[in-house]
């Protein structure tokens, strides 16, 4: 080995061996580094991320509405694309903050004088059933215990009003500082999604200039990958969410059930979160209608669980589980993982981040059966 290329070698190992012993003596103060310039370039993560979502409709409106456009003035294409994105996405906000937030505002109301009246039309119920049974099964203090767990379901659903109040109340005080970071995350997006195609040229000549040839060919395929099964995920999920929510609202209009736009709308925005989503809603719609009538809640369970079987099998499979390549069974586990490390966040992420793995899984895994079996072929044909 040439001597220069071994002292270079033991110098690197040194400085190696040198930034983990500081590392290690100074673990608290990298870590308070580490913090703070995360909080300082928190600003930089939500443009990319705001950059990311708008790019998905940017995208879809240049090969769509403005491909002949974008060919004679990909300038003025890619403003308007950006203007049209930006004036979707405010639409969808103003829709939300007009339809949905009264809505979920009056299920939470609802839900909190509809409770006792659910367990007292249960206890009426059970009472006046007179079976042998079910008094065995509550015991002879039946009527005590429905009046504390009464008191108990409105004492939780009273502090859970008031946590979300107080919630609220930190989100506005919030606000001041977050005006600061919305314009710089806006910004930032704005200038990513103007010169795209610059910044992409620039990566790529940094990638070639200091990767392997063979390294930064499997990094870009990566990161390609990544990208269209999050972009493909996303608009999926939400086309998934409004037709679920649609198909509700509709059929409780057809069916005659109470609360059709509060609970239709509720189980649309609760539907964005995979698998378990329209569940929340469907929950929280049957205590709806049952502190009303528990007989029509017993049947608006029936029409749910109907729906949840076309939506699981045609529906879900149609417009989700194509655009992202995975099983369901996958799905589920991304899901149950996802939830467990991040709550709703996590549930929402862990679809597109195991489809990711899977799909690179899939594409080695079919690299490495073509491999042995031209191994083989050669293998035969030199044996012959």
């Amino acid at each position: 080995m040439n001597k220069n290329k071994l002292d270079i070698k033991i110098l690197s190992y040194l400085l190696v061996i040198f930034f983990l012993m500081l590392l290690y003596s100074y673990f608290d103060s990298f870590i308070g580094m580490f913090q703070l310039l995360i909080d300082v370039m928190k600003p930089l993560f939500i443009g990319a991320l705001m950059a990311f979502l708008l790019n998905i409709i940017v995208v879809r409106l240049e090969r769509s509405i403005l491909s002949k456009l974008k060919e004679k003035y990909p300038k003025l294409s890619r403003a308007i694309s950006i203007l049209s994105s930006i004036l979707i996405v405010v639409a969808v906000i103003y829709l939300i903050i007009n339809l949905i937030v009264p809505q979920v505002a009056t299920i939470v109301t609802r839900l909190v004088s509809g409770i006792p009246l659910l367990l007292t039309q249960v206890q009426d119920f059970i009472l006046e059933s007179d079976t042998e049974f079910l008094v065995e099964l509550v015991g002879d203090n039946l009527v005590s215990d429905f009046n504390n767990l009464a008191r108990q379901a409105i004492d939780f659903a009273t502090n859970s009003v008031n946590q979300l109040l107080t919630s609220s109340i930190q989100i506005i005080g919030g606000a001041t500082s977050g005006i600061f970071t919305f314009v710089i995350a806006f910004s930032f997006a704005m200038y990513i999604l103007a010169t795209k195609e610059t910044i992409k040229q620039q990566i790529r000549i940094l990638g070639t200039a200091f990767l392997p040839a063979k390294l930064y060919k499997q990094v870009a395929g990566l990161l390609l990958i990544t990208n269209q099964t999050f972009a493909n995920f996303f608009v999926g999920q939400v086309t998934e969410a409004v037709i679920l929510g649609t198909l509700c609202m509709i059929g409780m209009t057809i069916f005659r059930f109470p609360y059709a736009l509060a609970i239709g709308s509720f189980m649309g925005f609760t539907a964005l979160i995979p698998m378990f989503g329209a569940w929340i809603g469907a929950a929280v719609g049957f205590v709806l209608i049952a502190s009303q009538n528990l007989t029509q809640a017993l049947v608006f369970l029936v029409f749910i669980i109907i729906l949840q079987q076309l939506e699981n099998n045609l529906i879900y499979p149609k417009v989700v589980g194509t655009s992202i390549g995975i099983p369901g069974m996958w799905v589920l586990v991304a899901v149950t993982i996802g939830g467990g490390i991040g709550g709703i966040v996590g549930m929402l992420l862990g679809v597109p981040v195991l489809a990711t793995i899977y799909q690179i899984i899939t594409l080695i895994t079919r690299k490495r059966l073509r491999d042995k079996q031209k191994l083989e072929e050669s293998t035969v044909v030199s044996s012959e």
